[in-house]
């Protein structure tokens, strides 16, 4: 009996296995005009985001730079922009990008532990 008890648990135990998958919303996108358009670094605490003339302050808080902006380069790639001019100093990144006649800027820089990303329209 108790052998057919242990069988019965063990055989119970055998068919509860169950697969979870989970799958992380896409970053929310921040519409900066018709042809503009970022998506947020997934994983990175967003402090403020500001309307600005023709573009978007992005605050983050973090201190990784590279990554930051590394993210927003392939995102705007990904959307069909080609990179046309490039500056890197410490702490600082400055990209131009074309899409057709349209053209946007991406700037990147360390803030005082905080990460600001400026992205502008033309």
């Amino acid at each position: 009996m108790k052998w057919f008890v242990a069988m019965l648990v063990l055989g119970s135990v055998a068919f509860a296995q169950i697969r979870v998958t989970l799958e992380a919303p896409p970053p929310p996108t921040l519409v900066i005009s018709t042809d503009v358009r970022i998506a947020l670094v997934p994983g990175v605490v967003v402090v403020e985001r500001v309307p600005e003339p023709q573009g978007i302050l992005v605050v983050y808080r973090s201190s990784r730079v590279a990554e930051v902006y590394a993210h927003h380069h392939r995102d705007l790639v990904a959307r069909g922009w080609t990179r046309v001019k490039y500056q890197a100093a410490e702490g600082r990144y400055k990209s131009e990008y074309r899409r057709g006649r349209a053209k946007a800027k991406l700037e990147v820089r360390n803030h005082r532990g905080r990460i600001e990303v400026r992205v502008k329209e033309g």
